[in-house]
């Protein structure tokens, strides 16, 4: 599913949020508009109670009520309400005026309170003022209730209501369009950005220029020209690597080419084999030649293999190298053997390209060491404040000389007077692996003085116990 837009998640948002800031407004601007307009017929009330308990007053033998007209009168011009009065005391029946209007709950003498009622269905505002009538034969004071229907003091709400919520959503329908407005600006240097990467040619990578970007926008661009910068390294990875197996494989392909021609020129099949044997031991190096470079551009860390990294025993896969390459050590009669940790060695790495390292560590040991010579494996704990895991190859061959042995780790780097059937890239490998685990390698002379002595430290996934 397409995600939606940021002008469209940002209305949503907004819509939403407006919205609902409107509903709690609409609610405050109700009560306000119903305080107000309460506040306003209130006073007509209080001048009605006000104007009838003044014209009421007691004799020796009743209570007397002139009701004047103008009491009453602030209702009737133009009104659609219908106006209810009383006039009585407290617990008996009315004196005047319509009968059990509904009571104030609290209510303190000459001093009017407004309170809402209902009476026979219809919902009122009342008035009401307690007067005392100061005679002996009088004791109790007088109340005068004064109610309306609400229906004026409805439309006036509404009024207000209305107008007050419309210009209050016309407000938030123009902030909204400014908000998107604005967030169309603020996101044209991204949409200049995808058009300027969707114009350039297939080939440019280098870097965005953050000209005139906001800074909000430069993280983004940091980060397209990282990504741009991790391809431009994997394709001139590629590049080196086919440009290598180009130049390295030309040669032996046009000699494995002239002896199959010299084979084939051979009319005797006794004349014909040492071709044959000649081309079998070019086809050999050859494959070898072809998968070292397969193994080197693997090894690459650009090649993202070292990302996922397993628990690997360092310890078994030394000592299963060993016996894997025990064959070929007897066939030149070299004493192959593995000593150092007989407890498990964890390192995080990927097994394969480990088991990479230590093979060609190994084969270049038999590879240079003479026969009846000897090639140890060793695997242990280096000592230090980091836990490490420790390899060292050690033979008694020729060794390399100190000048060379930072060298020897380029790419088709061979000592002069070396063996050539080499392709000069093991020690690459190695280092190439190395690096990516996040290890050490060094090279120096074997103990005793006689060969060489290669030591890997490699970081331990946890402490040993």
């Amino acid at each position: 599913m397409r995600a939606p837009g940021l002008k469209r998640r940002l209305a949503i948002w907004l819509f939403g949020v407006l919205s609902a800031l409107l509903v709690v407004d609409a609610w405050f601007s109700y009560s306000d508009a119903l305080g107000a307009a309460n506040q306003a017929y209130d006073r007509s009330l209080s001048a009605s109670v006000k104007g009838i308990a003044e014209r009421v007053y007691a004799t020796e033998s009743e209570v007397v009520v002139d009701i004047p007209y103008s009491a009453l009168e602030l209702f009737e011009a133009g009104s659609s309400d219908r106006l209810f009065y009383s006039v009585g005391i407290p617990g008996e029946a009315a004196i005047t005026g319509y009968e059990a209007l509904p009571l104030p709950e609290n209510i303190v003498t000459n001093s009017p309170v407004f309170y809402d009622g209902i009476y026979k269905g219809q919902q009122l505002r009342l008035g009401a003022l307690l007067k005392p009538l100061y005679r002996q034969e009088f004791p109790k004071p007088v109340m005068v209730i004064v109610g309306e229907t609400i229906n004026t003091r409805q439309e006036v709400v509404q009024h207000l209501f209305l107008r007050e919520v419309a210009r209050k959503a016309l407000l938030i329908v123009v902030a909204l369009a400014v908000a998107l407005f604005a967030t169309m600006i603020a996101v044209q240097p991204i949409d200049n950005l995808g058009q300027a990467i969707r114009e350039r040619p297939e080939d440019d990578l280098t870097p965005i220029e953050a000209v005139d970007m906001p800074h909000e926008v430069k993280p983004l661009v940091d980060a397209i020209n990282l990504h741009m910068q991790r391809i431009g390294a994997m394709l001139e990875a590629r590049r080196r690597f086919i440009t290598d197996a180009a130049h390295q494989l030309r040669t032996p392909l046009a000699v494995l080419n002239t002896q199959a021609e010299f084979a084939l020129r051979q009319q005797a099949a006794a004349d014909m084999r040492p071709a044959v044997v000649a081309l079998h031991r070019s086809l050999g190096s050859a494959i070898r030649l072809t998968n070292q470079l397969l193994s080197l551009s693997r090894a690459e860390p650009i090649n993202g293999l070292m990302v996922a990294r397993q628990p690997v025993d360092i310890a078994a896969l030394a000592r299963d190298m060993v016996v894997e390459l025990l064959p070929l050590a007897e066939r030149k009669g070299i004493d192959l053997g593995f000593e150092g940790a007989t407890t498990a060695l964890i390192v995080p790495g990927q097994a394969v390209l480990l088991r990479e390292l230590l093979s060609n560590l190994i084969d270049n040991a038999l590879r240079y060491t003479p026969a009846a010579g000897i090639v140890t494996v060793a695997v242990d704990l280096a000592e230090g404040p980091a836990a490490r895991a420790r390899i060292r190859v050690i033979d008694n061959g020729p060794g390399i000389p100190a000048q060379f042995r930072e060298q020897v780790f380029l790419r088709f780097f061979r000592l002069d007077g070396g063996d050539y059937t080499g392709s000069g890239l093991g020690l690459a490998i190695v280092r190439e692996i190395v690096v990516g685990h996040g290890g050490e390698i060094c090279l120096a002379d074997a103990p005793g003085g006689q060969g060489l002595q290669v030591e890997v430290g490699l970081p331990l996934a946890e402490p040993p116990a």
